[in-house]
């Protein structure tokens, strides 16, 4: 479970930490009291703070991407067909 350190560093399962100004965390916090607001570090493996209502509600890992997508990180979008062919 990932977790906020007090006052202004997250930690991700993976055993990364990312760490912000207590500003910018603030200001996060406020902005997500009606919708979700993302944070990304700097970091080479970046990792997006999710905040919603005002809380911290998910760290997106690259880790558990990476894991989930495979190794190529591709995705497939399929388009419905149409009924008849245009002309």
């Amino acid at each position: 479970m990932p977790k906020e350190i007090f006052p202004s560093s997250f930690e991700c399962d993976c055993g990364h930490q990312s760490d912000f100004f207590e500003n910018t965390v603030r200001e996060m916090k406020a902005m997500s009291q009606k919708k979700k607001v993302y944070l990304a570090d700097s970091a080479p493996e970046e990792h997006t703070i999710v905040f919603y209502k005002g809380k911290m509600v998910e760290i997106q890992c690259p880790k558990k991407l990476h894991s989930l997508t495979g190794s190529d990180n591709h995705l497939l979008f399929e388009y419905p067909l149409p009924d008849s062919p245009r002309q």
